[in-house]
């Protein structure tokens, strides 16, 4: 059998920042492509030069611009001024044109102004002591005379040791042709890297380890841009670094995850709100929690509500909150959501899960809030720092990819989202981003906690002590229906764990690769990495086709010399494939058992041949009769080609 878990062993360089980490369950997001580069540190100096702070009334400092111009991205930073630390923040605007303060409840905030004007606000805190303070402050913003404009997206709260992520764009309709990115105060950041995103227009990015610090600290960046007519534009960020407590033996830190402190339970008045802080996601959590501190949801009730659901939901932001209220009350699979996630102890969606999971020693999922913003603003508080596994399989001269497709054209990845842009998103597109990647978490929470063990679990039990004397539905699918190829098995490590490829892999071929997968049982490459995944994506596409009767699409193709992916090998609804079909059935009858899977599978889309030899981005040829030759598809005939590689699947942690 194969292991249950495996050991991610090695990181590259855009991993240095994303805190590579070792085993656990899944994820969500595709990743921004482009070079990147890493500097030489210079030697750090003793001190640093501190930022000077704009106001500083009632034992309380704030940091900041207080004349922007209009358009400009601002954000200011609260600070104690004094030995007591800062517990709770609220900002609030009263008067002048409206901003939106996405994370008013944190010690900073940013937003870009939208008018010339007074704009005024207040910040009140309250210490752990319970003093309470405040400070009132205005801003005065004039029209730029500026021919150009840079804007650093976002100001805001980060922890020590946690991962930071700072973005420039600029609304001149010019092309950014250089970025020099500067530190102007604070302490100095570790690892950082910059990269450039060449996949949606003129972007920079700079990732990030904040530095440890023992009392609350701010830092000051700066960045230049210079366009393609030799002009210039620049701007500067905050970026506030609180002094956590954190444990050297807590379940995320050794695992090198340093979490948000301004997590929160999306319904204050929650009657779990004890259990969520001390159990789910903080940097302190040492041993799981009894399910009579944070029991499933399918130990509470059967039939749960989205109130019910949303009563144990953690944010960092309340916005994702609101965004996952509305998934829950629009989408077509609203009734399997809220019955799947009966199977876990709580949702957590941070602007820092990067990128999603589930996780047994908690029995929570954990989401990457890049598929829930619908406005340019609630994306700009995301972190977006690169899937540590960015680089892995490089070495291979093929992928095995996926997509999902509908009518004939893409489903997700979407379209026209590149950040540059600032387009919104409908509720079309949340689902669309939302509902597969649902599917598969939820997938591994009733993997390790089926419907059927929900009356029978003891209060006080964990998750980790129910899962370690009650064996996966996932290992009972693998004893049953096993994966035959040895050969793929390996080449996932190498794909997905980050293995060095052997002198073997690396001369695989496409051709040998299509051979190995088209003869066994896979739903998808990713299958191989655990059976877990196997699991996972077996539910995950058969309900995508039951319920939303979106097809997905896997493709072998060649990254040698192959500038129009013309496929080897390919398949359209795979999982409804006559040899997958009983393992498929054996998987969504655990995870659902009130499904009709037999007569489902009947009614399904029969799996469809793709052409060989044809782009992967041509969708009318892959599907319809043969042409004389090859079609060659060039930007102006296809203007939307994603990344061939969708890096969007689970963080696997220790136990």
């Amino acid at each position: 059998m194969r292991e249950v878990f495996k050991a991610f062993l090695a990181t590259r360089t855009a991993a240095a920042l994303s805190a590579a980490l070792l085993i656990g369950g899944c994820g969500g997001g595709g990743d921004n492509g482009g070079s990147t580069v890493t500097p030489t540190p210079g030697t750090p100096a003793p001190g640093f030069t501190e930022v000077a702070p704009a106001l500083t009334v009632d034992n309380l400092r704030l940091f900041g611009d207080l004349n922007p111009s209009v358009d400009a991205s601002v954000g200011f930073v609260v600070l104690s001024n004094d030995s007591q630390t800062l517990d709770t923040i609220d900002w609030q605007q009263t008067s002048g044109p409206a901003v939106d303060l996405l994370a008013a409840h944190t010690q900073a905030v940013g937003f870009d102004i939208p008018a010339t004007g007074t704009y005024e606000f207040t910040v009140t805190a309250t210490t752990t002591s319970g003093e309470q303070r405040a400070l009132s402050f205005t801003l005065t913003a004039e029209a730029s005379g500026a021919e150009n404009q840079a804007n650093i997206r976002l100001d805001h709260m980060a922890t020590e040791r946690g991962r930071v992520s700072l973005r420039v764009d600029s609304p001149t309709a010019k092309i950014i042709t250089d970025a020099q990115w500067e530190q102007l105060a604070g302490p100095q950041a570790e690892e950082i890297v910059y990269q450039e995103d060449s996949t949606g227009g003129p972007l920079q990015s700079a990732f990030f380890a904040a530095p440890e610090v023992s009392e609350d600290q701010v830092m000051e960046f700066a960045v230049t841009l210079t366009f393609d007519d030799g002009t210039t534009a620049s701007d500067t960020v905050l970026v506030g670094i609180n002094d956590a407590t954190i444990s050297s033996n807590g379940i995320f830190t050794q695992n090198d995850m340093y979490l948000t402190t301004d997590l929160i339970p999306y319904r204050a008045d929650t009657p779990w709100a004890e259990g969520l802080a001390r159990c789910v996601y903080t940097n302190q959590l040492v041993n799981s929690c009894t399910f009579s501190d944070l029991p499933l949801i399918g130990m509470q009730t059967n039939n749960p509500t989205i109130e019910t659901i949303l009563d144990k939901t953690l944010v960092s932001h309340p916005w994702m909150g609101d965004r996952f209220a509305e998934f829950l009350q629009i989408s077509a699979t609203s009734e399997d959501m809220l019955n799947l996630l009966r199977g876990v102890t709580a949702i957590v969606i941070s602007y820092e899960v990067r990128p999603s999971f589930y996780w047994v020693r908690t029995g929570a999922i954990y989401l990457d809030a890049r598929n829930f913003w619908r406005t340019p603003e609630e994306r700009d508080t995301l972190n977006t720092a690169p899937d540590y596994r960015s680089d892995f399989g490089n070495d291979l001269q093929f992928g095995i990819y996926w997509r999902y497709v509908k009518d004939n054209s893409y489903y997700y990845p979407q379209a026209s989202l590149a950040e540059s842009s600032r387009n919104s998103r409908d509720l079309a597109q949340l689902e669309a981003a939302l509902a597969w990647l649902m599917y598969h978490e939820l997938a591994h929470a009733n993997d390790f906690f089926p419907p059927t063990s929900w009356a029978s679990i003891a209060d006080t039990q964990t998750p980790l002590s129910f899962f370690q004397n009650n064996a996966p539905r996932s290992t009972l699918l693998y004893n049953q229906y096993p994966l035959n190829s040895s050969v793929l098995d390996a080449l996932a490590d190498v794909s997905f764990g980050g293995e060095t490829a052997t002198t073997a892999q690396r001369n695989y071929t496409a051709s040998e690769a299509a051979d190995e997968f088209s003869a066994d049982i896979a739903p998808a490459f990713y299958a191989y990495y655990t059976e877990r995944e196997d699991y996972a994506t077996l539910f995950e596409r058969f309900m995508m086709l039951h319920r939303l009767g979106v097809s997905a699409d896997v493709g072998v193709i060649g990254t040698n010399n192959n500038p129009d992916a013309l496929i080897t090998w390919g398949q359209r609804n795979r999982v409804n494939q006559d040899t997958l079909q009983a393992r498929t059935a054996f998987t969504v009858e655990r995870v659902l058992p009130n499904l009709n899977v037999t007569q489902i599978q009947a009614e399904l889309p029969a799996t469809i041949q793709l052409r060989a030899n044809t782009s992967w981005f041509d969708f009318a040829s892959l599907t319809s009769s043969p042409r004389l030759s090859p079609l060659r598809v060039d930007d102006s005939a296809q203007p939307y080609r994603p990344a061939l590689q969708i890096r969007h699947w689970d963080n696997h942690l220790r136990y």
